[in-house]
């Protein structure tokens, strides 16, 4: 078995832990040019310089930005399948959206990865691309399906940690809630980026306390 001389690890262990780092620096520097200036106005040599590396070596990994766009979704799906079964309770989920509501206000990116709306600029834009590319719209349409059935599982469990049947018309309805919620929010957070922290924090503890089957509103 032939080694990495400076890791001790099998050569193509090291190879591919090589490779999939250099995959993710371009991930990461696709996703703050497409932030900066559009997914349309970002270009390829942009990224390539961003993440510097040559123009030749970006094209070994994705072919063109599509690929870029629907990598970039996909890793999004892997860090949401993993959150998401961390999610708080109430009051800290509450204080949790609220911070996420002052991060998009002022147009900035979550640290966090394990949120689906990161960078609201982002999210736009991958939305609008969902509009124009079929490829990219079922792909969008998956990652909402497992997210959605993850935040399902999620709710679930919740109720029968106390002691309640699940009903599975309401799980439903309120997954469906905590979706439409958060995505309000991340748009309301470009619009009126002045509401006021009280006023959102009183209908942000109402909406969640019906996501979590506490009560009827």
């Amino acid at each position: 078995m032939t080694l990495d001389p400076l890791s001790g690890a099998p050569a193509e262990d090291a190879a591919a832990a090589r490779a999939e780092a250099q995959r993710h620096r371009i991930l990461d520097a696709a996703q703050r040019c497409f932030i900066a200036r559009g997914f349309h106005a970002g270009s390829i040599s942009e990224i390539a310089a961003e993440a510097d590396i040559s123009q030749g070596l970006m094209y070994r990994y994705f072919a063109n930005k599509r690929a870029l766009i629907l990598a970039l979704i996909e890793r999004q799906l892997a860090h949401d399948q993993a959150s998401i079964g961390q999610m708080p309770e109430a009051a800290d989920l509450v204080d949790g959206l609220l911070g996420c509501y002052a991060v998009w206000a002022a147009g900035d990116t979550l640290e966090t990865a394990g949120n689906a709306i990161a960078n609201v600029a982002l999210y736009a834009e991958i939305t609008a691309e969902g509009h124009r590319d079929p490829v990219v719209a079922e792909v969008l349409q998956r990652h909402d399906r497992q997210t959605s059935a993850a935040i399902g599982a999620w709710l679930r469990h919740h109720d029968m940690a106390r002691g309640r049947r699940p009903d599975e018309r309401d799980i439903d309805a309120r997954t469906l809630l905590l979706r439409v919620l958060v995505e309000g929010l991340a748009m309301r957070a470009v619009r009126d980026p002045g509401l006021a922290k009280e006023t959102l924090g009183r209908l942000l503890t109402a909406a969640i306390a019906r996501v979590l089957g506490e009560c009827v509103i």
